[in-house]
This record gives structure tokens, C-alpha cells and sequence, in this order.
């Protein structure tokens, strides 16, 4: 006689009940063990790699910590997706190595659009326009993030939480780090505004500071002009003072001079001098009798005026009247 399905159900659900449920907790267990993993693995920060001495990009701090603007885009991911991140600074030329070894998650950067056998590029996270700074022959590069070939999730991740950030957030991180008008999407009303007020700002210092140092430089030339004319005048009266010493010595000089002349006469007419009683001539050292007039001229600067004095001329007189008379006499008895 046929048994029925639903007694055979029962029969087999009731003559291995422990069976049926070990393999109830083995499943439960497995799928806990894989919630687990899965949320530690979510847990575990990603290892970013970057490039050192990329300013303002990625460079090391005053502090020693990494910063620069693809550290806090990254951090403003990590805040968004709630995953943690930890930075590494590595030579340009060994970030490939980084992450094929499997030493870092995620490699980002400035980065060219492109293809790699081994590795996989997302979608940019930001576009930069800016040559010489960063640019290709295209004229753009993008920040991007890298990771190994297999890791196609976890590069689905970073797209996601890249997509949450907003253009005001983007926008905010290129104003601090790299303020370019092709960024931050300044109007460029506002732009050629704050150009000219710069420009003005300019022009009037540059003005004002020729014309300051302009004033200061022609007091300075009134101050040097009057201290010039006053060592010129200074300088004029020194060498009128010096012209006048200069005549006084020789006055002095030149009265020396005459007063030894006039001494060496002196010792020549001092001593004896020989002289006739009769007719007053004098005799030299050489024996001549000289005419009292010749011997005092060669002996003293002296030159002599013949005149009469009263008494001789009376005398004189005297003599030329008598002669006249005793002519006359004689004429008028050559005559009678």
C-alpha cells in the first residue's frame, strides 16, 4: 500500500532532526564568519600612495605629516564613506611597485587617461586644466586613483564615495590649495574686476612711492645744496684767510729783509771814519780820500740833495756881492 508524501515528508523530517540541525549552525556560523570578515575588512584602512615633493599636492608638513590637496580630498572621502585612510609618501618612480606588491590599496595622483594591464584607473576625480603647472599634450591631466586588477570593488568604492562629494566641495579644496580661475569657476566679471582693482592698487603705489621718495630725495638735495653752499662760503673764507697769512709772511718777510740791510749798513758806517778837517773828505779802507757824499752813498743806502744852508748863504752872499762890486769898480775905471 502507497505511503503518502506528506507522512514520507514527516517520516525523514523526524528520523534525522540533530542532522538537519548541525547543518543549520554550520550555515549560520559561515555566514556570521562572512559578515565579520567582510565588516573587519571594511574596518582596516585603506594604504594610499602618493607622491613626495608634489607640491601642493602631496608633500610633507612642518610637522612631518603628509598634506597638500590630495590628502584632505581623501580625507573628505574617508569622512564621507566612513572608511579610514592612512597616507604614504614614496619616490614617483616606485608607486607602480606599491601597489602591485600589495603594500598600498590605493595609488592616486595627477594622472593622464589611460590603460594598464595590471592595474585600474577610476574616473577622474578632478580636472585640471592649468599648463605649465600640470598639464599633457592634450592640455588636461586628472586625479585619479589606482588600484591592482582584482580589486574591482574596492575601486567601486572610491568612485561612490567620490560621487558624494560636491562641486562646493571641490571647489572649496582648490581655492585653499591651487586657486586657479579654470578651478574654482570664478565669474570672470569678478575676475577682471579684482584684476583692475589689483592693477590700480598697484599703479597708485607704485605712484606714491615715487612721489614719497621723490619729496624725501629733493629735501635731502635742499639739505646738501645749503651744507654745500655753506662749505663753500666756509671754504672761500678759509682761503681768503689764507691769502691774507700768506701777504703777512711776506711783509714780514720782506721787513726782515730791510731791517737786515739796514743793520748790515748800520755795522758799515759804525766804528772811526777819516775825515780832512779841511775839505771833509773821507778815506776808505783802501787809502783814497773820497768825497764825503761818494763815501756815504756806497756805504748807505743814501741818496744826496745839494742845497744852501742860512749861514753859508749869507756868506756866499757876502762873497758874490763884493766880487760884484769890485767888477764894477774895475769896468769903471777901464772905462774913466
Amino acid at each position: 500500500m502507497p505511503v503518502p508524501v506528506a507522512t514520507k515528508i514527516g517520516f525523514h523530517g523526524g528520523k534525522h532532526p540533530k542532522r538537519r540541525l548541525a547543518l543549520w549552525a554550520v550555515s549560520f556560523a559561515v555566514f556570521c564568519a562572512l559578515i565579520w570578515s567582510v565588516a573587519a575588512a571594511h574596518d582596516l584602512p585603506l594604504t594610499l600612495v602618493m607622491r613626495q615633493h608634489h607640491e601642493p599636492f602631496s608633500y610633507t608638513g612642518i610637522h612631518g605629516q603628509p598634506v597638500g590637496l590630495l590628502v584632505d580630498l581623501w580625507r573628505l572621502w574617508a569622512e564621507r564613506t566612513g572608511r579610514s585612510v592612512r597616507f604614504v609618501l614614496a619616490e614617483g618612480n616606485d608607486l607602480e611597485n606599491w601597489i602591485l606588491d600589495g603594500r598600498a590599496d590605493v595609488w592616486t595622483g595627477i594622472l593622464p587617461p589611460g590603460t594598464h594591464p595590471k592595474l585600474l584607473f577610476s574616473e577622474p576625480l578632478m580636472m585640471l586644466f592649468r599648463p605649465p603647472m600640470v598639464g599633457t599634450p592634450e592640455g588636461a591631466l586628472g586625479i585619479r586613483a589606482v588600484v591592482r586588477s582584482d580589486r574591482t570593488q574596492l575601486l567601486a568604492e572610491i568612485n561612490r564615495g567620490f560621487q558624494a562629494l560636491t562641486l562646493q566641495d571641490r571647489q572649496g579644496m582648490l581655492i585653499r590649495w591651487w586657486p586657479q580661475e579654470g578651478w574654482v569657476h570664478l565669474p570672470r566679471a569678478r575676475v577682471a574686476t579684482a584684476a583692475m582693482l589689483a592693477g590700480a592698487f598697484l599703479l597708485l603705489w607704485t605712484v606714491g612711492t615715487f612721489l614719497f621718495y621723490r619729496f624725501m630725495l629733493k629735501a635731502k638735495a635742499r639739505e646738501l645744496l645749503a651744507a654745500l653752499a655753506e662749505l663753500r662760503l666756509k671754504s672761500n673764507a678759509l682761503q681768503s684767510e689764507i691769502a691774507d697769512r700768506h701777504q703777512v709772511e711776506k711783509d714780514k718777510e720782506r721787513l726782515i729783509q730791510e731791517l737786515r740791510e739796514a743793520l748790515e749798513n748800520v755795522r758799515k758806517l759804525r766804528g772811526l771814519l777819516p775825515i780832512c778837517a779841511y775839505c771833509k773828505k773821507i778815506r776808505d779802507d783802501q787809502g783814497y780820500w773820497n768825497q764825503l757824499e761818494s763815501y756815504i752813498s756806497q756805504h748807505a743806502e743814501v741818496t744826496f740833495t745839494h742845497s744852501v744852508c742860512p749861514e753859508c748863504a749869507k756868506k756866499i752872499y757876502a762873497e758874490l756881492k763884493a766880487f760884484k762890486d769890485v767888477e764894477q769898480q774895475k769896468k769903471k775905471a777901464a772905462s774913466g
